[in-house]
Parts: structure tokens; sequence; C-alpha cells
């Protein structure tokens, strides 16, 4: 019986963790695929640092460590850790910049304030700073170059981040943090303990399907300008496959987010491997 090869730590890592992004690497060149999972690596270490503390206080210190950790690595010292260690290589070689990696790091502040924003053009803010700057800095990696390719990838990424936000409500509903916008929800008379709680209200349907069409809408955005996201680059825009597939079994649901066909939705991989050989998304 031959044994399966063994994933790269990063690799695995992200396919443990973060399976979308994985799953959309894998289309990406042989060459880069293993820089593009270091990438994915270093921001799951990052995006998870809130759930990895009990106290706020000890999530500021961690996110101090990456901050801390970034400026070691453009001063040319490297710290021993399994996802520093070969993003390293990708600053050596002037493939990423510790400044934009570290504003990945800084967008999670965020996370640490434990407060749902006030409306959606700070949530879209939020948003734009991991999930699109994520895409934009995924998209650099595989060779795009240029405005208009990191516009496309930025779109592409968030639309995916907006989709995401729908598809953590109960996890985060689960920790008593929420990242729904606060005036939408008040203009659909949902409380915080109607998410809290996973009340199946008609309210929560009515504030989910709402932000489920501007997801769409952000999808169709992102669309209309992929053609200016080189091939090579592709796997950033795969993302926006897996998003619509979410948002189709949201809409099964009755746009009930507490649903278990939409929490335990598993990623649309026939239209993702189609899209993918298409080079397309």
């Amino acid at each position: 019986m031959t044994d399966t090869p063994k994933l790269p730590y990063c690799a695995d890592y992200v396919r443990r963790h973060d399976r979308d992004r994985f799953l959309c690497a894998l289309f990406a060149r042989p060459e880069r695929r293993d820089d593009l999972f270091t990438l994915y690596a270093f921001n799951q270490e990052v995006s998870k640092t809130r759930e990895m503390v009990s106290e706020v206080m000890l999530g500021h210190i961690r996110v101090q460590w990456w901050h801390d950790a970034l400026t070691d690595l453009g001063e040319g010292t490297v710290r021993k850790h399994e996802v520093i260690e070969p993003l390293a290589e990708l600053v050596k070689s002037g493939d990423l910049m510790v400044e934009e990696l570290d504003k990945l790091v800084s967008a999670r502040e965020f996370d640490l304030e434990d407060r749902q924003p006030d409306n959606q053009a700070e949530l879209d803010t939020y948003i734009d700073q991991t999930s699109g700057h994520l895409a934009v800095l995924a998209a650099r990696l595989l060779g795009a170059e240029g405005e208009d390719a990191e516009h496309a990838a930025r779109l592409a990424g968030n639309a995916y981040g907006l989709v995401g936000i729908l598809r953590a409500i109960v996890f985060h509903g689960r920790a008593k943090r929420l990242y729904l916008p606060k005036d939408q929800m008040e203009h659909c008379n949902v409380s915080q303990s109607d998410i809290f709680e996973f009340r199946k209200k008609d309210e929560v349907k009515t504030l989910i399907h709402g932000l489920a069409d501007l997801a769409r809408q952000r999808i169709k955005d992102a669309r209309s300008v992929r053609k200016a996201l080189p091939q090579k680059a592709h796997a950033v825009g795969l993302q926006v496959v897996l998003a619509d597939g979410y948002l189709r079994k949201l809409k099964k649901a009755g746009y009930d987010p507490f649903s278990a066909e939409f929490g335990l939705a598993r990623p649309a991989s026939l239209r993702l491997t189609l899209n993918g050989m298409l080079k397309r998304y």
C-alpha cells in the first residue's frame, strides 16, 4: 500500500483550519502553491487570536508578539516558529512585504474590542482590512500586478468575507460576539439575545436576507472585473465560487442562519473544480 504523501506544515495547517482557502489554493501553479499556504497559515494564526485567549489582555499580548516578530523579520532576525520561518523566505525574496503583513495583524485588534460594528460601513472596513487585504497579498504572490488586478482580487476577497461573517454567526454567537451591523439589527428589530440564543424569528431571517442580497451584489461586482485578474492568480478569485454556493444554501434554508443546512454546508467542490479547470469564477 502506498503511503499518502505528508503535506508540509503550513499546507496541512490550512487544510485543517481554513478548508476553503486550502481548496482554492490547489488550483494555483504548483511552484507557488506552498507559498500561498504559508501566507494563509500566517493569516489563520493571526485571525484565531481572540479564540485562543480567555482574557482580552492576553489577546493584545499575542497580537504584539506578531507585531514584534514581523519587526524582527524586517530587520533580518527570524524567530523559531513553524509559520514565521517559511514566511521569512517570502519576505527575503521580496514576494511579501513586512509592512503589508503587519496590516493583517493590526486589523485583528478589532476582534479584541468585543463589540459589534455600528453600521455596514464599519463592517466593510473590517472585512476589507482582513479578507480583502489577504486576497490582494495572495494575488501578488501569484504574480498579479497593477491596480486593476489588485482591485479585482480585493473585491473577490471582500465578497467572500461578507459571506464568511454570515457563516460564522453561530460560532460568534456561542462566544457572545457579534459582527452584524448594529443599525441594521435595530432596523429589523433584532436584539443581541435573538442572535446569542439562536432564535428562529422572522425578524432575524429578514436581517440575514438583506445581508445575503448585499453579498450577492458583492459577488456580482467581483465577477464584473474578473478579467482584470490574470489567470495565473485565478485561484484567489475562486473564493467567489464558494461564497456563491454558501448563499445558495442559505436561501434554501429560508435565510435561517442557525440552520444546520447552512451552518454545516460543505464547499461546493464540483463547481469549484469546474471553475478552477476553466480558469474562471
